[in-house]
């Protein structure tokens, strides 16, 4: 008898409730937990009355727990997006090309220009005066002999150059080939694959001189020089800008070196001989602008001098005097293609798993409470909707 007194709506404690309810309303003083929704069922019940259906308030907790699952599941896949775009992705994507000039045949041409305030004539033996120059430089990718099974142990890409310096009247001055064998990350080389130059066979390190590793660091780097044949330290000389383009300007420096002889007239260099085999000797401050992203150096110039020295040791004769640089056209085609590959790079390295990664984050940590909110509601509604008034 006392239970069906409980749920009688009308009955006394129902009509008490009612009464108590109304006192607070006048004086504003209703809490959460009274106060009802229109069909007169409290919004936050804690316990359950007669005439308010469990399920007005209960079939929300699936809701909210299905929507939960969903924003866990995409942060989820958001963050291993992140992560798989910035750990596999980009290092797979960010490597030097199998061939150079896939747009162009199959071969790059970068071009430079100078001029040689002495430059030696060894058809007349004689020195020539403020003469134009132009340096033309064609790279080629072997793709074959990357795909070999040595090559492919060392994520190789083979090239080979040739360079060939011109007077203003076409005549050449200097030509040299060489074939470089390098890792398409770091850009050091490695003796494989043929790898020469001018056909002979030398020791190689360091990095390439065609290009500075990908993601290049604000250091000294061993950059080897074709005239030497040797390792030279890349010296890191700060950042600068080029042409809009954030650049890394690296400095090298080689102290005269001798590269080579050449038998000339022995009166030519000082000698009492009728023929003197000359030491030739080389120098040059080589100065490089990276693209840090991409590696690519996209303009550079060299003060250069070379010389032929007599028997007591001293510079007699100046071969090539001379300060070439990188074309303004040149320059603006290589600042441009370097703009375009950096900003890929950081969109894919930074950007997007950035992105990624917040969203991520925030979907994740919406979803779990959610899914822990809906928990909380479903067992406080089974327990009150139950529970008799």
């Amino acid at each position: 008898m006392g239970r069906e007194h409980h749920e009688d709506g009308d009955g006394p404690i129902a009509v008490e409730e009612e009464e108590v309810l109304g006192r607070r309303r006048s004086s504003g003083h209703v809490t959460p937990f009274e106060a009802k929704d229109p069909s007169g069922c409290p919004q936050y019940p804690v316990r359950w009355g007669a005439g308010c259906p469990v399920g007005a308030v209960a079939t929300e907790v699936p809701m909210n727990r299905g929507i939960g699952l969903v924003l866990v599941g995409l942060g989820v896949f958001l963050v291993v997006l992140g992560a798989l775009m910035r750990f596999m992705v980009v290092p797979a994507l960010a490597k030097a090309p199998l061939s150079p000039g896939e747009s162009d045949g199959g071969v790059t041409q970068t071009n430079q220009a100078g001029v040689a305030a002495k430059l030696f004539d060894p058809a007349t033996f004689t020195e020539r005066r403020d003469v134009p120059l132009t340096v033309t430089r064609y790279t080629r990718g072997d793709v074959p002999a990357s795909q070999t099974d040595e090559a492919k142990a060392g994520d190789l890409a083979i090239y080979d150059t040739f360079q060939r310096v011109e007077d203003n009247a076409g005549v050449v001055v200097l030509a040299n080939t060489a074939r470089f064998a390098f890792n398409r990350v770091t850009s050091e080389m490695t003796n494989c694959c043929g790898a020469n130059i001018d056909g002979e066979n030398v020791e190689m390190s360091g990095i390439v001189p065609l290009k500075f590793p990908m993601f290049t660091q604000p250091q000294d780097y061993p950059y080897f020089d074709t005239s030497i044949n040797e390792t030279v330290q890349a010296v890191y000389q700060g950042q600068e800008d080029a042409d809009g383009l954030p650049v890394y300007k690296f400095v090298v420096t080689v102290e005269p070196s001798q590269v080579g002889t050449i038998e000339v007239p022995g009166d030519l260099v000082g000698s009492p001989l009728p023929t003197f085999v000359a030491p030739r000797y080389y120098q040059n401050v080589l100065t490089l602008y990276v693209e840090p992203q991409t590696g690519a150096i996209v303009k550079g110039d060299s003060v250069q001098l070379q010389t032929l020295r007599g028997p007591d040791g001293t510079d007699q004769v100046t071969i090539l005097d001379a300060v070439i640089g990188t074309t303004p056209e040149q320059a603006s085609a290589g600042i441009k293609y370097a703009k375009t590959q950096s900003a890929l790079l950081a969109l894919l390295n930074n950007t997007v798993p950035l992105v990624a990664f917040v969203l991520g984050a925030i979907l994740l940590i919406l979803g779990v409470i959610l899914v822990l909110t809906s928990k909380r509601r479903s067992g406080g509604s089974h327990a009150g909707g139950y529970t008799a008034a």
